[in-house]
């Protein structure tokens, strides 16, 4: 198989096989790299790296959690929805543009000074260190949607401390959940249900897994009529066929 802009004339491969713009390719090769072509396009992986700012096409921000699992959560409506995060950054850019509010904790003095001067009016950013970090969430009033537990240090104390905040029918999301094993257990173990989201994350070299723990009457409005929506450079059709009843 061949990769190139060109086309055989007469269906003459020889002619592609000594173009110098055209590379003779096996099947799984093209394909992948047609999969690096999505990744570097569609994802907007390579520019969001280089510039060390997960961003996705476009250049919007976008959270450091695995490409799944940001997929995922960009069905949901979350006009009406209460976002708190342990940890700040990329993800709060992100969460401002959808969530009726957003607070985040944050536990690093410099990186606290550098979201608050890009954080809408939508945010509270509040700063704290120790063991105050994990704490924070306790001493907000309202349940909370959505909790991200995704800071620098005390995971298992912050979901600890999250639990008793999480709204009905609500979630929280662990990111890298396959290093942080106990306390993906210490949430699945209080009834929520386990959905790990695993592969490549933006500015990243290896896989992840970023975890979400939904409430069991989990029901969030999505955006669009549809469930799940067309993802990153999936071919989008609808094998009708196949997507009814047989009569």
């Amino acid at each position: 198989m061949f990769w190139g802009e060109l086309k055989p004339r007469d269906g003459n491969d020889e002619e592609l096989a000594r173009h110098p713009a055209v590379l003779s390719l096996s099947k799984g090769e093209l394909y992948l790299a047609a999969c690096s072509h999505i990744l570097r396009e569609d994802y907007g992986f390579v520019e969001g790296t280089n510039s060390d700012m997960p961003r996705d096409k476009q250049g919007n921000p976008i959270p450091k959690y695995t490409y799944p699992a940001i997929e995922y959560l960009t069905q949901f409506d979350y006009r009406q929805k209460r976002v708190f995060e342990f940890g700040s950054g990329g993800s709060t850019l992100f969460w401002q543009a959808r969530a009726k509010a957003v607070t985040s904790i944050e536990n690093n003095q410099a990186w606290y000074q550098k979201v608050m001067a890009d954080k809408a009016d939508n945010v509270t950013l509040l700063f704290a260190e120790g063991a105050r970090y994990p704490q924070m969430i306790t001493q907000l009033a309202e349940p909370f949607d959505v909790i991200v537990i995704d800071g620098a240090g005390h995971r298992y104390d912050c979901a600890q401390a999250a639990l008793p905040f999480l709204a009905d029918g609500g979630m929280i999301i662990l990111d890298n959940a396959d290093w942080h094993p106990n306390t993906a257990a210490l949430l699945k173990q209080s009834g929520l249900l386990q959905v790990d989201m695993t592969g490549f994350k933006p500015t990243e070299h290896h896989t992840s897994t970023t975890s979400l723990f939904l409430k069991r009457d989990f029901d969030f409005p999505t955006r669009e009529a549809r469930q799940p929506s067309f993802g990153m450079g999936a071919k989008q059709l609808h094998s009708e066929a196949w997507d009814k009843p047989q009569t």
